[in-house]
């Protein structure tokens, strides 16, 4: 998950992902695809553990996809916990 309020670029992101992550027990729940012709908008929530403080967190993602020559890339994704 990201700090809430910070945006990165594609070279953040990649950093960002790439550490440890400070979490654990990270499932998917309430997964909603809908296909729009050659994108595909997947809403759904997450829960984890946080290993600091074993705190259970939640966050609503929104990941977009995009069909390009036959394969699906995600293209935009944000996950937002909720109350921040």
């Amino acid at each position: 998950m990201q700090t809430p309020g910070v945006t990165r670029n594609r070279a953040e992101f990649l950093d960002y992902i790439a550490k440890p992550r400070p979490f654990k027990d990270l499932a998917v729940h309430d997964v909603n695809i809908r296909i729009l012709s050659d994108v595909a908008l997947i809403h759904g929530r997450a829960t984890y553990t946080m290993l600091a403080d074993g705190v259970d967190q939640e966050a609503l993602y929104t990941d977009t996809y995009q069909k390009r020559e036959g394969t699906w890339v995600c293209v935009s994704a944000c996950a937002i916990a909720p109350g921040t």
